[in-house]
C-alpha cells in the first residue's frame, strides 16, 4: 500500500501589525472613557437621576436626617472682637435675610433645609442673590434648581453661571450674584453627584425594590404543593386547587384545619423561606452602604442590627462630630464667600448646634452647676439658655465663684488685699492690715479676746473696729462701721475649739451668754 503524501498546508498570512490608528483608539478609550474596563450594568446607571435614586429609602432618610438636622440649628451672624470675646452682629445690613427671611415665600428654616437637600442629592445648591437697590444689600435669596445652573470658568479664580429659566431663555449671572455650596470637589468648580459615585450600589438597591414587588406579586413559585399517587383530572386538579385556596388562603384563615382527599398530602416547599430571609438580608445590607457615603450612623437611619443601649450616646456625638458638622462648615463657609466677605474677615457666620445637643435636665442641671461655681456664667446666661426671661437684679449678671459665693471682683481684690485679719509685730502686738478702718481694744460693751456668741455660733473676738470697711467694700458680706455700730472679727470656735475661720459679725449680734440663755 502506497504511503500518503502528506497535504500541503497554506501559508501563513503575515500578522499585520497594528495601524496607529488602532492603538491610539485604544489607548484613548482606556483613559476617557467613563468605563474603561467594559460598561457592565451601564444600563442600570444610565436609568437613575436624582428623582429616581431618592425613591431608595436608604438615600431619602440619609438626606432627610442631613436637611432636617442643619435646619433645625439657628444661624447666627457673629462679630469677632479686639479682645477677642464674640458677639452677634446685629449691625450687619442683609443680617435678617440670612437669619431669619431668606425671602418672601420661605422661612430661614425652609431655605436650609432645601439648599442641603440640593446639596445631598445633586452635590450642588444654588441661591440667587438679589440686592434691595434701596438699602444697598442683599435683600433676598431665591433658590435655583441645581438642574438648571451651569457654573463656568469665568477667570482663574472666578466662575461665572449660566441659568435656564422656565422659557427655556439663558442668563448668565456672574458670581457675587449667586451663593454655591457644593459637596467633595475634583475640581473645584462643582461639586460631585453622591449617587454617580455610588451608582452601582444604588442600581442593586433599585432591582432589589423591584424584585421584592415581583417577588410577591408575580411569584411562579407556590409555598405549598398537595402530591397524590393517583391520576386527577384537569377539572377535578382545578377545583381542588380553588377549594384550597377558598379555605385556608389570606390571613385571616391562617392557622385553619384541612382535610385532605383519600391518598393526598402535603409538601411544603421550604426553599422560600430561606430565600425570602436572604432577600431581606440583602435589603438590609444597603442601608450600611448609603450611611457610610454620608457619614451618618447607620443606627440612625433605623438599622436596627447595630442599635444597642451601651453605644447609643456615642453613635450620636458620632454623628454630630462625622456627619452634621461638616454640613454646617460647609454652610458657613457658604454663607461668608457669598454674603458677608464685604464685612472683613471679623464678621462670619456660625450654625449653632447647641439646642441639638442639649441633655436632658439632670445633665443640663449638672453642667450649669460646674459653669457658674467657676465664674463661667452669669446666672441671666443660664436663664437664656432655658429660653427663661432674665432676672432684673444687677447681681444676676455678675459671675461667681465659691469663695462664700463673692463676685469674682471682690475675690480679686480680697486675695490682693486680705481685710480683717491681723499680722504680728517683732513685740508680739497685733497690726492693723485694715488701714483705713480704726481698731479698737473695746467697743459696744465687748472687748477684744471675749468669749461671744450669735445666733448660729460661738468664738473670740480678735479684733474690733469702730470706723471703716470689715471685708471688702463693695461686697455684699461687707460690714460698715461707726462708732455707734462697732463691728468685730471672731475666731469661730467648734466644740470649744478654735478653728481656722473667722466671721465678722456687727457687734449688736453678739453676746457674752448662750444666744437661748440670754432669751
Amino acid at each position: 500500500m502506497a504511503a500518503k503524501k502528506p497535504t500541503a498546508k497554506a501559508p501563513r498570512k503575515p500578522r499585520r501589525p497594528p495601524s496607529d490608528e488602532s492603538v491610539a483608539r485604544y489607548a484613548l478609550r482606556s483613559l476617557t472613557d467613563v468605563y474603561p474596563w467594559g460598561r457592565y450594568g451601564a444600563h442600570l446607571l444610565a436609568e437613575q437621576d436624582a428623582s429616581t435614586v431618592v425613591k431608595v429609602t436608604a438615600i431619602l432618610a440619609c438626606n432627610r436626617f442631613l436637611a432636617q438636622s442643619i435646619a433645625c440649628m439657628p444661624i447666627r451672624v457673629m462679630r469677632r472682637l479686639a479682645n477677642g470675646r464674640k458677639v452677634d452682629a446685629v449691625d450687619v445690613q442683609g443680617r435678617d435675610t440670612i437669619c431669619r427671611r431668606p425671602n418672601g415665600f420661605q422661612t430661614t428654616y425652609e431655605w436650609v433645609e432645601q439648599h442641603i437637600w440640593h446639596v445631598g442629592l445633586y452635590g450642588n445648591a444654588y441661591s440667587r442673590r438679589v440686592f434691595d437697590v434701596e438699602r444697598g444689600y442683599v435683600g433676598r435669596l431665591l433658590p435655583l434648581h441645581p438642574t438648571r445652573v451651569d457654573p463656568w470658568w469665568a477667570s482663574e479664580d472666578t466662575l461665572g453661571y449660566t441659568l435656564t429659566k422656565g422659557n427655556g431663555t439663558k442668563e448668565e449671572l456672574a458670581q457675587n450674584e449667586v451663593m454655591h455650596t457644593r459637596w467633595l470637589s475634583d475640581g473645584g468648580r462643582k461639586g460631585l453627584v453622591p449617587f454617580e459615585l455610588c451608582g452601582p450600589a444604588l442600581a442593586l438597591a433599585r432591582k432589589l425594590d423591584e424584585a421584592a414587588l415581583g417577588y410577591w406579586d408575580n411569584g411562579g413559585r407556590p409555598d405549598l404543593v398537595i402530591e397524590t399517587d393517583e391520576a386527577i383530572p384537569k377539572e377535578a386538579r382545578e377545583a381542588m386547587r380553588q377549594d384550597w385556596s377558598n379555605d385556608h388562603g389570606g390571613a385571616s384563615k391562617r392557622g385553619g384545619i384541612a382535610v385532605l382527599p383519600k391518598k393526598t398530602r402535603l409538601r411544603p416547599i421550604e426553599q422560600n423561606t430561606a430565600e425570602a430571609m436572604q432577600f431581606i438580608e440583602l435589603r438590609d445590607s444597603i442601608v450600611p452602604d448609603m450611611a457610610r457615603v454620608y457619614g451618618i450612623p447607620s443606627t440612625l437611619l433605623g438599622d436596627h442590627r447595630m442599635a444597642k443601649y451601651s453605644n447609643s450616646e456615642q453613635e450620636f456625638l458620632t454623628a454630630h462630630v462625622f456627619g452634621l458638622m461638616p454640613w454646617q462648615r460647609r454652610l458657613e463657609s457658604s454663607i461668608d464667600r457669598s454674603l458677608l466677605w464685604s464685612y472683613g474677615p471679623d464678621v462670619y457666620a456660625k450654625v449653632d448646634s447647641r439646642g441639638l445637643l442639649r441633655g436632658d435636665t439632670a445633665a443640663r442641671t449638672s453642667l450649669y452647676q460646674a459653669l457658674w461655681g467657676m465664674g463661667a456664667i452669669t446666672p441671666n446666661e443660664i436663664r437664656d439658655l432655658e429660653d427663661l426671661e432674665p432676672l432684673d437684679e444687677p447681681a444676676a449678671d455678675e459671675t461667681f465663684v465659691q469663695l462664700g459665693f463673692s463676685t469674682l471682683a471682690a475675690a480679686a481684690a480680697q486675695a490682693a488685699e486680705p481685710v480683717g485679719s491681723l499680722s504680728t509685730s517683732a513685740d508680739g502686738a497685733a497690726a492693723d492690715d485694715q488701714g483705713d478702718g480704726e481698731s479698737v481694744d473695746q467697743a459696744g460693751g465687748f472687748a477684744v479676746g471675749q468669749y461671744v456668741y450669735w445666733s448660729d455660733g460661738e468664738g473670740t473676738i480678735e479684733h474690733l473696729m469702730t470706723s471703716g470697711v470689715l471685708g471688702v467694700e463693695g461686697s455684699p458680706f461687707s460690714i460698715s462701721a461707726s462708732p455707734d455700730a462697732p463691728a468685730a472679727s471672731i475666731r469661730v470656735h467648734r466644740n470649744g475649739e478654735p478653728t481656722e475661720f473667722t466671721v465678722g459679725k456687727p457687734v449688736s449680734e453678739l453676746s457674752a451668754t448662750p444666744m437661748e440663755a440670754a432669751a
